[in-house]
């Protein structure tokens, strides 16, 4: 199986992921919003970081993450967690016009980007599923080289998005500020949405 099939794989399953509004690429956009373009491409680095380093351990781990019943737990409980944490922050949030700043620290972005994405655990079993998919089809990844691909793929696959949301957020501010104030409530009810889903699988499954 030639090479690049594993990276454009990786492009293709994490840009399709990414396209919906989700937690990272709203983050990306709202960053953009506040604090500019740059800033914007800072944080969707950041994620991009963020996405490798959850596929490659989802794709190297993949035989020990699906056979302990203690991680894929562990997994499922602090996406609940995090999930509820997020909607409560973003109820609670003060809602103000959105306004244009100076763009800040490009660590700072990076380092935000790199939290966010982390904060996305569904990254993890989405990789899994995909992974047990691709195996079924021929990928085996035999070699660690491969496994690489795939997350440098699956790296560039989200940063192509996110860096569309920086553009997103940027026609926002110039086109539909009065909408943006909404933005905090909106992500609030997708994360307690999230968290609702997530536990109602958890005793679904029991």
């Amino acid at each position: 199986m030639s090479y690049i099939w594993f990276f454009l794989l990786g492009v293709f399953f994490t840009a399709l992921g990414a396209l919906p509004p989700g937690m990272i690429n709203l983050s990306v956009a709202e960053r953009s919003i506040q604090r500019g373009f740059n800033s914007g491409i800072m944080v969707a680095l950041g994620a991009a970081v963020t996405e490798f380093v959850y596929t490659f351990v989802s794709i190297y781990f993949i035989d020990t993450i699906i056979k302990n019943e203690v991680i894929g737990s562990m997994i499922k409980w602090t996406m609940v967690f995090v999930f509820f944490i997020l909607g409560t922050y973003y109820l609670i949030k003060k809602v103000e016009a959105v306004q244009t700043k100076i763009a800040g620290s490009g660590s700072r972005d990076f380092g935000y980007g790199i939290v966010v994405a982390a904060m996305n655990m569904l990254i993890i079993p989405t990789w899994i599923v995909i992974g047990l998919w691709m195996r079924g089809n021929g990928f085996d990844f035999v070699h660690i080289s491969e496994i690489l691909l795939i997350s440098l793929g699956s790296a560039l696959g989200g940063f192509i998005v996110f860096a569309g949301y920086v553009r997103l957020g940027r026609f926002i501010v110039n086109r539909m500020e009065k909408v943006t104030r909404y933005t905090n409530r909106f992500l609030g009810a997708i994360f307690l949405g999230l968290a609702t889903v997530q536990l109602l699988r958890i005793f679904y499954d029991r």
